[in-house]
């Protein structure tokens, strides 16, 4: 291992490292992140017996004392795991690269890119398998390709368990892709909207139609083969929908289904984002690390609701 000595934080990949972004993720858009100052630390879990939706009685009597309400507060806890990985420029490969080539970038993107497929699958695992989500199977007789279906209906039903347990309305939708091409090529979804457009059902006109602000399109796959086979490329939302309420801006006394702790004062970092470099003689080869500290966490299980095996998959 390099002496820290030896270690060189380089502000200017890390502003490659920052500004790459790959479109079909959609982590930062469901579970926003939110700075702090240390690795781990407690978080305030506000009024989670509902005690500002009680009806309290507030007539009083000349003289009597008003009736004395009160909130309590819960915690739980963060802890900014090491994500990190790191790979090798080899001197020969340096000294051989063409002109359109940039080993330096070209390594960070990748490195950047693997961090945030990592980051992607484990949200999506989030709100397929942590307790307290709501959720409803479908039965293949009722799949979202079948023009008998009635996807509609369930959304409905999906909204209406997230306003009941959350009280808040469910603003996203999350339609991985071939769930969306099915959703809004359906009948009934085509049926709701045949006289107001003439074009393409968009993302934008399916949110107005099943009631929701925006609705997410997550494009992203992983390759599930073993290392040396053929590559196997799955998505990585697979074939579920799910809606959920996301607070427009993370803050306190919000309701909002997930975030993601970043821990943005470790030395050197940007937004959370590190890149290191240093050189390993003995392999004749610089050496680049990129790393981010992070735990995204779901804060609001209620807020979330999956409908899962809505197409075939």
């Amino acid at each position: 291992m390099p002496e820290v000595s030896q270690v060189h934080i380089d502000t200017a990949l890390t502003h490659v490292s920052l500004a790459y972004r790959n479109t079909d993720y959609i982590a930062d858009e469901i579970a926003p992140p939110v700075a702090v100052r240390k690795q781990s630390d407690k978080y305030f879990v506000y009024d989670p017996e509902r005690e500002f939706l009680r009806a309290t009685p507030d007539a009083r009597s000349p003289g009597a004392e008003a009736n004395e309400v009160d909130f309590s507060l819960s915690t739980d806890n963060y802890f900014c795991e090491d994500h990190a990985l790191e790979a090798a420029i080899p001197d020969e490969e340096r000294d051989n690269a063409d002109p359109p080539l940039q080993p330096d970038i070209d390594r960070t993107e990748l490195l950047t890119d693997k961090i945030a497929l990592n980051r992607e699958i484990a949200i999506a695992e989030l709100l397929s398998t942590s307790a307290g989500i709501n959720s409803m199977t479908i039965d293949p007789a009722q799949w979202w390709t079948l023009p008998d279906s009635d996807p509609l209906a369930h959304i409905a039903e999906a909204r209406r368990a997230v306003f009941a347990s959350a009280q808040r309305r469910p603003n996203t939708a999350i339609l991985p892709f071939a769930v969306f091409d099915a959703l809004r090529n359906h009948p009934k979804v085509v049926e709701r909207i045949k006289y107001t457009t003439a074009g393409v059902v968009s993302a934008e006109l399916l949110a107005q139609v099943i009631d929701v602000d925006r609705v997410l399109v997550p494009r992203s796959f992983k390759n599930v083969a073993q290392r040396g086979r053929n590559p196997l490329c799955v998505p990585v939302w697979g074939n579920s929908a799910w809606l959920l309420h996301v607070a427009p801006r993370p803050a306190l006394k919000q309701v909002t289904a997930a975030i993601t702790f970043v821990w943005a004062a470790v030395g050197g970092s940007l937004q959370g984002w590190l890149v290191e470099r240093w050189r390993e003689d003995r392999r004749k080869a610089d050496m680049i690390r990129v790393q981010r500290y992070y735990d995204h966490k779901l804060v609001a299980p209620a807020a979330v609701y999956r409908i899962g095996g809505v197409i075939e998959g």
